[in-house]
C-alpha cells in the first residue's frame, strides 16, 4: 500500500503553532523531496527554521554581566591577594 500526504503550510500562521508541531513541519519540510533548486520548497523550510530560531531566541535569556570592562583588573588584584597570602 502506497500513501501520499499533503502539508499545508501557512508562514504567516507560524507563531501560533504549537512546538510539536511547528517541528514536524521543520521534519517534513526537510525531508521534503523536491529538487535543492526549488524556490517554493526552500522558502518554507526556512521560514519554518526562522519561526523555531526566534522562539528559541525569546526563550532563552541573554548572559548579563558575563564579561565587563572591570574583570580583568578583578583577576589581577585577587591574583596578587592570593600571591602575598602564601
Amino acid at each position: 500500500m502506497k500513501t501520499s500526504i499533503t502539508i499545508t503550510v501557512d508562514e504567516a500562521a507560524l507563531p501560533g503553532l504549537t512546538d510539536g508541531y511547528l517541528a514536524a513541519l521543520w521534519h517534513a519540510a526537510q525531508a521534503n523531496p523536491a529538487p535543492i533548486e526549488d524556490r517554493a520548497a526552500g522558502k518554507v523550510a526556512e521560514a519554518v527554521g526562522r519561526e523555531i530560531i526566534r522562539r528559541f531566541l525569546a526563550n532563552t535569556p541573554p548572559l548579563l554581566w558575563k564579561h565587563q570592562g572591570s574583570h580583568a583588573d578583578w583577576c589581577a588584584l585577587q591574583q596578587l591577594q592570593e600571591g602575598q597570602a602564601k
